[in-house]
């Protein structure tokens, strides 16, 4: 068992809660110590979890607790791992109905969701997060601090560069490059390479930004 905290205690933070419950049922992993959260009061309650406070609330806890990351902004995602990491530990996350291949390689940080696929040689980052019944194809490269929203599909060999989102419904071809810090809008469709900091939108996606 590891003692864990959820470090905000939005959308996804409440999602995270249950899928630890989830994963406890099958075979008690983690137990919930409460949220970190900048903006709720301290000692309320949210889903019957405490908010424990903002981040000041970590100083006593370095070595007792794991870090999970219930952010989904890629640079918030880096900011926070990169604090925090040394004096914490970050667990990996996965669903018990994540399908995740055995010869897939995980960094450290990953929260795969309900439903996801991660096939056979495909890698994920360090920080990245998949929500719910997305899928990263064969050999693909999904680098540190992305964000893969709901419904989405990377096809075999894309490389999904660092700090990039995903939006909802989102879909990349084959073989196709996106640079670092891309922005895919929901249900965008993208069937060529683009460079860093493009911001992608329609099916066949176009540069937008």
């Amino acid at each position: 068992m590891m003692d864990v905290v959820i470090f905000g205690a939005g959308g996804l933070g409440r999602e995270i809660c249950d899928t630890l419950d989830a994963i406890n049922a099958g075979a008690a992993r983690f137990t919930l110590r409460g949220f970190i959260d900048e903006v709720k009061a301290p000692g309320s309650l949210v889903n019957g979890v405490p908010v424990l406070g903002g981040a000041e609330a970590l100083a006593g806890l370095a070595g007792q607790v794991g870090i999970i990351l219930g952010i989904a902004a890629p640079a918030a995602r880096q900011r926070l791992h990169q604090q925090y990491r040394g004096r914490f530990a970050f667990p990996n996350v996965l669903h018990p109905s994540a399908l995740v291949s055995a010869h897939a390689g995980l960094g450290e940080a990953i929260l795969v969701q309900a439903y996801c696929i991660v096939a056979a040689n495909a890698a994920l980052g360090d920080g990245v997060m998949m929500n719910a019944h997305s899928g990263v194809g064969h050999d693909a490269q999904v680098a540190p601090y992305c964000a893969i929203m709901s419904y989405c599909d990377l096809a075999g060999n894309v490389q999904l560069g660092e700090l990039s989102f995903v939006g909802t419904g989102a879909k990349v071809i084959p073989s196709t490059v996106v640079g670092a810090e891309s922005y895919l809008c929901a249900g965008a469709v993208v069937f060529k390479s683009v460079g860093e900091k493009s911001k992608l939108m329609g099916n066949p996606a176009k540069i937008i930004g």
